[in-house]
């Protein structure tokens, strides 16, 4: 329903409802996702087929039924995520929150790896209200982690899921020992399909955001609101945006909990790119040249009452 308004929020292209997306996108698209997600689901299953018989080899089949009991304790704290704020057991990108202002906070995000796709082609606008987009670069991106890799490796579910203002879908990857890289997605041939939803590995550099939270779902008119009103209240405390003059702001959406959270408990947050430092810098010069100039003006005030004493004692004399 939300991508079926009549017009984009720029107003120049009409959005396509959900069904003529699906319609158009479902011949060549779940073919694709299907099979990515059928391969991990058979790759999970191999994996664990796998850990039984080497228990049993070791004469230590208990050790299987540890691990069925570890995945339904799992399964309950996933069921009670659905009245979390945040996700329990699930791991996100290391950040230290410097200051705090009125309905947001600023944090120093260090530099951390993402699985990406786009959700949408090259060159084509991308809305929040795109569901059928949004959900294919997810599935791609989840089937990546269950195993849709050359290793067809299993990884752990992380939080939050990121869309840039570009169109990409991020999710984290969580740090690992050592120096050994991450799993190679699968290659897609079809080039119209690696478009939309090509699987890359990118390193996100160490960067400074200013960051708001809202409940609710984050459509696209919920996000230019709040994206209105972080940098509202940016400009009103002075804190400088990380842009160049005159280009668009970008921005991040992160988004920690899953679809079947209650609305009013789900977690969203949006950041925008600052400069705090530099800021500050500029604020302790302005300070010391203020002082400066205070103390010089006392100073020429000074010479200025000398003068007019030497001048009175010239004209009594």
């Amino acid at each position: 329903m939300a991508a079926g308004n009549q017009k984009s929020p720029n107003g120049t292209k009409e959005l396509k409802s959900p069904v003529s997306v699906i319609a158009e996108d479902l011949p060549n698209v779940v073919p694709k996702i299907g099979s990515r997600v059928l391969g991990a689901i058979s790759n999970q299953a191999q994996n664990n087929l796998k850990e039984l018989q080497e228990d049993i080899k070791a004469g230590d089949p208990l050790r299987s039924i540890s691990r069925i009991q570890e995945q339904t304790k799992e399964i309950a704290a996933e069921a009670k995520n659905v009245f979390s704020e945040v996700p329990e057991g699930l791991v996100g990108p290391a950040y230290t929150v410097l200051t705090q202002g009125e309905g947001y906070e600023i944090r120093e995000y260090e530099s951390y790896s993402v699985a990406s796709t786009y959700m949408s082609k090259v060159d084509e606008p991308y809305s929040m209200d795109d569901l059928a987009s949004g959900g294919e670069a997810f599935n791609a991106l989840a089937a990546y982690l269950f195993g849709a890799n050359d290793k067809k490796e299993v990884m752990e579910m992380t939080t939050p899921v990121a869309t840039t203002s570009t169109g990409e879908m991020w999710f984290y990857l969580k740090e690992r020992e050592g120096n050994d890289e991450f799993p190679s997605p699968m290659a897609e041939n079809d080039e119209a399909f690696n478009a939309k939803g090509e699987v890359d590995i990118k390193s996100i550099e160490s960067t400074t955001l200013a960051v708001s939270k809202f409940t609710g779902f984050a459509t696209e008119g919920e996000v230019e609101r709040q994206k209105d009103a972080l940098m509202s209240s940016l400009a009103i405390d002075g804190i400088e945006i990380d842009v160049e003059h005159g280009s668009i702001v970008p921005h991040v959406v992160l988004q920690y909990n899953p679809p079947y959270t209650i609305p009013v408990l789900r977690r969203n947050e949006i950041g925008i790119p600052v400069r705090l430092g530099e800021k500050a810098e500029e604020e302790a010069t302005t300070v010391d040249l203020s002082e400066k100039w205070a103390v010089e003006d006392g100073a020429e005030t000074e010479e200025e009452e000398n003068e007019e004493e030497g001048n009175e004692e010239e004209e009594e004399a």
